[in-house]
């Protein structure tokens, strides 16, 4: 099974709230959204990696489950490896509040999250733990912002391509 983070079990208090971001990685197959990462810490062996992930079906899959962390920048590439992802780019946050996000992020990681598709995923977790931090946060909830543009171009393409070839309605 590929590496997705391990589930909390005691609150660290090593946490470093100085430098912090919101990581976009790749996303899956099926997924053309991306998937968004809480980053935090110096780098290293002392970062921290918080998203909500699952694996396989005790735990639905990630529609329900722990939130994961990775500690350290090696385990954050051995789960963008063994996932087949890539990073995408990071977002600086300024957190103006650690004990809020702290007091969210514990929240969050000693709960089962239940994924909801666009209204409750990656990037709302995310979002909330920036926010808490006094910060203002992402307000998309699909991660890869590209993916409009993406989109867009999709969508002009097969406009043209139906304009050229005829097949449209004129009213």
């Amino acid at each position: 099974m590929s590496y997705e983070g391990e589930v909390l079990m005691m609150c660290p208090s090593d946490i470093d709230f100085s430098n912090t971001w919101a990581v976009v990685v790749s996303g899956a197959s099926w997924n053309p959204c991306g998937h968004m990462i809480f980053c935090c810490g110096s780098g290293g062996a002392d970062r921290w990696y918080f998203h909500v992930a699952g694996q396989g079906v005790r735990e639905w899959y990630g529609v329900r489950a722990f939130p994961k962390f990775m500690r350290g920048d090696s385990n954050f590439k051995k789960y963008l490896s063994d996932n087949g992802k890539h990073e995408i780019r990071r977002m600086d946050c300024k957190i103006s509040n650690p004990a809020g996000t702290y007091q969210k992020l514990m929240a969050y990681m000693s709960n089962t999250w239940y994924w909801k598709v666009l209204p409750h995923n990656c990037a709302t977790f995310t979002r909330d733990l920036i926010e808490a931090g006094g910060s203002i946060a992402v307000k998309l909830n699909c991660p890869d912002q590209e993916f409009e543009g993406k989109v867009e171009k999709t969508v002009n393409d097969a406009l043209e391509a139906i304009g050229r070839s005829g097949r449209y309605m004129q009213y």
